[in-house]
């Protein structure tokens, strides 16, 4: 991919499973979400149920495990997408022993009747392939403009309006043919992330888990953002750029 066409949008705090983000976005000002928009939440919905076991399973990954509130992770992805302005249709990636349990996890909480569509995968692939075919899926349905936002089905994100002004920087520079990465501020020498370098908003590389020490001269620059997994492009540009 062309490394100048690669962005970072930071958030305070954190996003990941089991912690809540629930600082104000890295956004300056209000930002609307452009008028006749194609915004397609796009959540990718896997997992060898075996970090927490036996809490998750093969059958029962970590997104469908339910919190204190009743909801399960998957459904609050759901939830996180659906209530974005311009929002009618849901895309989910995942693969076929999980379908069913999937619509049941939607149905649920699909209070604003958004549509839904399903890419089941025959072998779990990991990211690229993932998002590679959500994004030709994407420009057939809706054209090559159309924007899809990447979300993680296991993320716990506080701060909905934050998270929607992040959101709504990223659709505006995905509009502009870049690619967007969501950065998460990181508060500790966390080694069980990934990292991206930036340079403002500049991605200038993106760095798989570290040793300790390697995090805490991360943390020490200024220029290390937490990988947080959620994306924002136009279809077109992620086809163009593959």
């Amino acid at each position: 991919m062309n490394q100048l066409n690669k962005v970072a949008i930071g958030i305070d705090s954190t996003c990941s499973a089991g912690k809540d983000s629930g600082s104000s976005a890295n956004t300056q000002g209000a930002v609307a979400m452009p008028a006749h928009l194609h915004l397609i939440p796009t959540i990718l919905c896997g997992g060898a149920g075996s970090r927490l076991w036996p809490v998750s399973r093969e059958l029962h990954p970590k997104p469908f495990i339910r919190l204190a509130d009743g909801q399960s992770l998957l459904q609050k992805a759901y939830l996180r997408g659906a209530q974005l302005p311009s929002v009618s249709h849901i895309m989910t990636v995942t693969n076929r022993d999980l379908f069913f349990k999937t619509e049941d996890e939607f149905r649920e909480v699909n209070a604003t009747k958004a549509s839904t569509s399903f890419i089941l995968e025959p072998l779990g692939r990991n990211t690229a392939p993932a998002i590679a075919a959500a994004a030709l899926q994407v420009a057939q349905m809706h054209g090559s403009n159309a924007i899809l936002l990447v979300l993680a089905a296991d993320h716990l994100i506080a701060d909905q309006a934050a998270f929607q002004q992040a959101v709504f920087k990223a659709v505006e520079l995905a509009q502009q043919g870049k690619l967007v990465t969501f950065g998460i501020q990181p508060d500790a020498p966390e080694t069980g992330y990934g990292y991206i370098e930036s340079e403002g908003n500049r991605v200038l590389r993106f760095v798989e888990k570290p040793s300790i020490d390697k995090a805490k001269e991360y943390l020490a620059s200024g220029r290390f953002l937490w990988n947080s997994g959620i994306f924002c492009f136009a279809a077109g540009t992620m086809l163009e750029q593959m």
